[in-house]
C-alpha cells in the first residue's frame, strides 16, 4: 500500500493531529510560553516506538516529498540508528541516538511527525476502558521548571487516541492486517525504503 492508496487515512489523522496541535499550544500558553527550543534534554534523543499503522503512512507522506539527496542521507542514519539499537537490545532505553530525520537540531518531516512527537513535554492523562487511567506529568524539563507548581491544565489524550483507533481500524481492514505493530522510527524509515511493512 503507497501513501496515495492510504490517502483518505491520512486525511483523517491529519485532522486529529492539528486538533492535538491546537491543544499542545493551549498548554504551552497556559504554563508560560513553555517551550522545547534550546532544550539540553532533546526528546528527539530518547528512542521511542510507535505502535499504529496510521502513523507509519502519515509519517511516509512527509518522506515522500524529501530530496533524494536528502533521503540518502535519512537513509544512511536510519541503518546506523537501527544497528546501535540492535546492538543494546532491550536496554535500547538507555540510549540517547539523534533521531534520523532530525538534521541540525530541525525536524524535517515536522508536519508528519508521529504522535508522540506531538503529546510529549507537557502533562497529559490517558483513560483506557477497562484500565487503569495513566498519567504523565510532563518531561523532565517541564517538571524542573514547574517544580512545585499545580497541574492545572492537563492535556486528556483519551479523544485523540480514540479516534487515531478508528482511523487504525479502517487502514487495517483495508490492508488485511491485524499483527502487532511496534517499530522505531528507524524501521518506519527502512520498511519505507523497502517498500513495505515487515
Amino acid at each position: 500500500m503507497s501513501t496515495t492508496d492510504m490517502e483518505p487515512y491520512i486525511k483523517q489523522l491529519e485532522n486529529v493531529f492539528n486538533d492535538i496541535d491546537i491543544e499542545y499550544k493551549k498548554g504551552q500558553s497556559h504554563y508560560g510560553g513553555f517551550s522545547c527550543e534550546g532544550c539540553p534534554d532533546n526528546c528527539c534523543k530518547t528512542v521511542f516506538n510507535h505502535y499504529t499503522l496510521a502513523e507509519y503512512f502519515y509519517f511516509c507522506e512527509g518522506l515522500d516529498k524529501l530530496e533524494d539527496s536528502v533521503m540518502e542521507d535519512v537513509s544512511v542514519r536510519a541503518r546506523d540508528y537501527f544497528q546501535q539499537i540492535a546492538r543494546v537490545g532491550y536496554a535500547q532505553e538507555s540510549l540517547e541516538i539523534m533521531c534520523p530525520v532530525n538534521f541540525d537540531g530541525k525536524c524535517i518531516v515536522y508536519e508528519n511527525r508521529p504522535l508522540i512527537c506531538r503529546v510529549h513535554g507537557l502533562p497529559s492523562v490517558l483513560h483506557t476502558p477497562g484500565r487503569k487511567g495513566q498519567q504523565w506529568n510532563g518531561c523532565n524539563v517541564f517538571q524542573e521548571k514547574n517544580n512545585g507548581t499545580d497541574l492545572t491544565l492537563i492535556i486528556d489524550r483519551t479523544r485523540y487516541f480514540t479516534l487515531i483507533a478508528s482511523i487504525e481500524k479502517g487502514i487495517r481492514q483495508e490492508m488485511v492486517f491485524f499483527k502487532k505493530y511496534k517499530k522505531t522510527i528507524s524501521e518506519m524509515i527502512l520498511d519505507y525504503l523497502r517498500g513495505q511493512i515487515t
